[in-house]
């Protein structure tokens, strides 16, 4: 005949009973270091800068993303923030200089100035009023010889009047089989 002590049984029992719960708490360890180490330490080690929300610009923007959306109001006042980035803007065709740029305008709820954009050798074939979607990387202050001569294009002269100095796009598509809200 075996004797046991009931402490041994009971000590055995809650063992296995809470050891699934210890094993769990084990794994993939996210907490990171204990101490000295402030949330925006861990912020910025995970990417996102302190103070980027607070200055309206995107931390995806930031890491090199981009932007992908309307030409709107919010990505007017962000312009800046984009620059030397690709981004992707869905907007209505402005008006068209010659067979490489055209603007582009906001949306019907916004009061967004035309964007510039160059070097898309589709942009005769654009109309007016046409839904476009546009992806190429911003570009920082608009000279016209100099992205003449960037771009090996002649631009139509005493056209540009209005974007000297401008944030501009340098277009790598243009997509016109864009869906309009109607569809």
């Amino acid at each position: 005949m075996q004797h046991t002590r009931p402490i041994t049984k009971l000590f055995l029992a809650g063992s296995l009973a809470v050891a699934p719960f210890t094993l769990a708490a084990c794994g993939d360890d996210t907490a990171g270091p204990e101490e000295g180490v402030s949330v925006g330490d861990i912020q910025e080690d995970d990417g996102v800068e302190e103070g980027m929300e607070e200055d309206g610009i995107d931390a995806g923007a930031e890491a090199g993303l981009g932007y992908d959306g309307l030409y709107d109001s919010a990505f007017y006042e962000e312009r800046t923030g984009y620059v030397g980035q690709e981004v992707t803007v869905s907007a209505t065709v402005n008006e068209v200089f010659g067979p490489n740029s055209f603007t582009i305008a906001g949306t019907e709820e916004t009061s967004v100035e035309p964007l510039l954009i160059v070097g898309a050798e589709m942009a005769g074939a654009l109309e007016e009023g046409e839904v476009v979607q546009v992806t190429g990387t911003v570009q920082e202050a608009f000279e016209e010889v100099a992205v003449e001569e960037e771009l090996g294009l002649d631009l139509t002269d005493d056209a540009y009047g209005d974007f000297e100095n401008a944030e501009y796009i340098v277009a790598d598509s243009v997509d016109t089989t864009v869906p309009t809200e109607d569809e």
